[in-house]
């Protein structure tokens, strides 16, 4: 297979976050230290301390600043990599042993290839070779897909499940996940005080026929279908700006959403009780409604908004969302794309975990397949 090096890509722990996605990162970073099919393991991070004792390579981040392409390339020169497992901060947190296994050994086709957990928008990956002049133009990881096949690598993707599509991106993951029976030590001091009760009672309205789900935002047709086929609940959908980061659009200013065109003509208190009027609980993937009125706060802004704060929150449309959010008569969890996609998932599953007392979903059998009967022509 050529030297297999994983490099996991890690910023300095400064908020909660943060500490969440240094706990995986470093759990990740021991399971692929001792698979067999892995040379070495390399960590890009400022912050050398959390990786003392490790037995990995730490590559300190350059002074004049981290760039996505230009860094991963640089490593790859120096570590001498042929084949490149790439995990993003908080990525693969949840993949199983025979996941890891999977993508860790996958070898499709001869090189130049690439297998990824979403092509749309990439977390984590391998790449063979990682050509410099390939990854040196971009600026983050999100359109690595884009970038591979127009540089005629053989794309693959994993299958779209929980492992591969959850992320820690913002409080909103951080509130599903600190529901989950099964963290690391770690992981689990790390989300500690973060607020379960929204995302406990969207694990109930999961298991209740007679109620309904309000999800907003960049919603896929995978997301979809496992709540068809696994939540008992209606669920009211409202799905757009699929691909405003990795194609550019929000960098460019060209997102358009549906909730920002109705916040014009109304107040931000009045599109929240719009919107908390069609059903018990909302998942809300804010960062449309943000980039469709040219908002790009800080992380620390973003991130209170999250968990409802709205005194750390400066912009004034977006203070007076989060305090209607706050004030809702529903639960509401706000976050970004994988609060959506790999968060969704991992609710319907622990939704059903475990729950022996719950009532099941009322589905109508399928009939028996008939034997195929012959006719002349109908």
């Amino acid at each position: 297979m050529g030297r297999t090096v994983a490099v996991l890509c890690v910023p300095p722990a400064e908020d909660v976050v943060g500490w969440a996605r240094l706990a995986a990162s470093r759990h990740l970073a021991c399971r692929l230290r001792d698979h067999p099919a892995v040379d070495a393991v390399v960590v890009a991070t400022p912050d050398v301390k959390p990786w003392e004792g490790l037995q990995v390579t730490v590559v300190v981040d350059p002074p004049t600043g981290w760039q996505f392409g230009a860094e991963l390339a640089r490593i790859a020169e120096e570590q001498e990599i042929e084949r490149l497992v790439y995990f993003s901060a908080g990525s693969g947190v949840l993949l199983g042993d025979d996941e890891l296994d999977r993508l860790v050994e996958a070898v499709p086709c001869e090189p130049p290839y690439a297998v990824l957990n979403n092509f749309y928008s990439t977390d984590f990956g391998v790449i063979a070779p990682p050509h410099g002049q390939v990854l040196e133009p971009l600026l983050r990881d999100n359109p690595l897909g884009f970038r591979l096949w127009e540089a005629d690598y053989r794309c693959y993707e994993l299958p779209r499940t929980v492992g591969s599509q959850f992320d820690l991106d913002t409080p909103g993951e951080l509130q599903l996940l600190a529901c989950h029976p099964g963290l690391t030590a770690d992981l689990s001091a790390a989300v500690e005080d973060i607020p379960t009760g929204a995302a406990r009672a969207l694990l109930m309205t999961l298991t209740e026929a007679g109620e309904e789900l309000v999800l907003v935002g960049r919603v896929g047709g995978v997301t979809l279908r496992r709540l068809e086929a696994d939540a008992a609940c209606r669920v009211r959908l409202i799905s757009e700006e699929r691909g405003m980061e990795a194609e550019g659009r929000a960098a460019r200013g060209e997102v358009r959403s549906v909730l920002g065109l109705y916040a014009e003509g109304a107040s931000p208190g009045k599109l929240v009780e719009a919107v908390c009027s069609l059903g018990d609980v909302v998942v809300w993937d804010t960062r449309v409604l943000m980039a469709h009125r040219g908002l790009w706060p800080s992380a620390g802004e973003r991130f209170a908004a999250d968990l409802l704060l709205p005194e750390g929150v400066h912009d004034a449309f977006l203070k007076e969302f989060v305090s209607a959010c706050a004030r809702a008569d529903v639960p509401m969890i706000l976050g970004g794309h994988t609060l959506v996609s790999g968060g969704l998932l991992l609710a319907v599953e622990l939704a059903w975990r475990g729950g022996a007392d719950r009532p099941k979903r009322y589905l109508p059998l399928a009939l028996p397949q008939e034997a195929e009967r012959k006719t002349d022509g109908f």
